[in-house]
């Protein structure tokens, strides 16, 4: 894993918050290392891309948005009803 993985991660993560909550991500208050652990977050996603065995699926909650990241590198935020 690199720092660009993380990075990336980290942009994917943002801007599908300020997808589901129809705004600019420089909008977005709360800081994601704040919520969560960025790099070994993307250690972890990095490591379940490479294999098979690895089943991921990471779900935490950043600025009124539920977030999962998979294993597939998939990022989805959603609003709570």
């Amino acid at each position: 894993m690199t720092l660009d993985t993380a990075d990336n991660l980290c942009w994917d993560i943002i801007e599908a918050v300020a997808d589901e909550r129809g705004t600019e991500p420089e909008r977005i208050d709360e800081r994601l290392y704040d919520v969560i652990d960025v790099e070994s977050l993307a250690h972890l996603v990095d490591q379940a891309h490479r294999t098979d065995s690895m089943d991921l699926s990471v779900s935490f909650r950043i600025a009124e948005c539920f977030v999962t990241v998979t294993g597939d590198q998939t990022v989805r935020a959603s609003t709570p009803n």
